[in-house]
């Protein structure tokens, strides 16, 4: 796990868009979805549910983000 990785998930949580997240931290979306991947990977359970409207916390991800759910 690194930190870069932990910043974009922390990103895409607050904007609720990978893209959108993409373009704040500068990134090419394809670059960031991957990196959120490979934190998924490594802590081996998903932590974001993605539709076409956006993206939101599941159980998982909201326990790692930190915040009450």
């Amino acid at each position: 796990m690194e930190l870069r990785q932990l910043r974009y998930f922390v990103k895409v949580v607050e904007v609720g868009s990978i893209s959108r997240a993409a373009l704040e931290l500068d990134l090419v979306q394809s670059a960031l979805s991957q990196q959120i991947t490979r934190l998924e990977g490594q802590l081996s359970t998903r932590l974001l549910q993605r539709t076409p409207q956006g993206v939101t916390p599941i159980e998982a991800g909201v326990v790692f983000f930190g915040k009450p759910s």
